[in-house]
């Protein structure tokens, strides 16, 4: 039986409570982009261009050593459930032959000295099919000089995604 909680479990190597944002996140053109903007976007790009690549070495190299990564699987009876991995358990990837696109819909980019976030509704696909949908959230913060993903948070949706199908440009 498929599920998104199956999906996150495989998607990361059947790793109990393991989170995934998958593969594939459309950048906005650096120039269209202040570059501290451009600085920010490039590191959530990185690391999701590392997992589309199953490349664990990438995700981690975007990675602070300590973090947290929080999915929260919202029901259409409207439950939830809330997990919450260490940001290392992110960045484990299944080996399996499954292509993986995460599209975030107009991602919205702050920044505050030493802080960064970047959140937004996003799609997710697995081998073309949209499997589920929601909002994610990472927070950035800037140590030595070089931005890294501090945390990552984001809800799953099973319903309501056709909403949320546009890609940004």
């Amino acid at each position: 039986m498929e599920s998104p909680e199956r999906d996150l479990v495989a998607a990361h190597g059947g790793m109990p409570g393991g989170v995934m944002i998958a593969a594939f996140f459309l950048g906005l053109a650096p120039a269209m982009l202040d570059p501290g903007r451009a600085e920010v976007l490039a590191v959530v790009d990185a690391a999701f261009a590392g997992i589309a690549a199953k490349d664990e070495a990438a995700i981690r190299a975007q990675l602070r050593p300590t973090g947290t990564a929080t999915v929260i699987m919202e029901k259409v009876d409207g439950s939830r459930t809330v997990r919450s991995v260490d940001l290392a358990a992110w960045a484990s990837v299944d080996s399996g032959p499954e292509r993986y696109n995460e599209q975030m819909v107009a991602p919205t980019i702050a920044i505050d000295g030493a802080i960064a976030t970047v959140s937004g509704r996003y799609i997710f696909a697995i081998d073309g099919t949209i499997r589920h949908c929601g909002y994610q959230h990472f927070d950035l913060v800037r140590d030595a000089g070089v931005w890294k993903i501090q945390n990552v948070t984001w809800s799953v949706r099973t319903f309501g995604c056709g909403a949320t199908r546009a890609r940004r440009q």
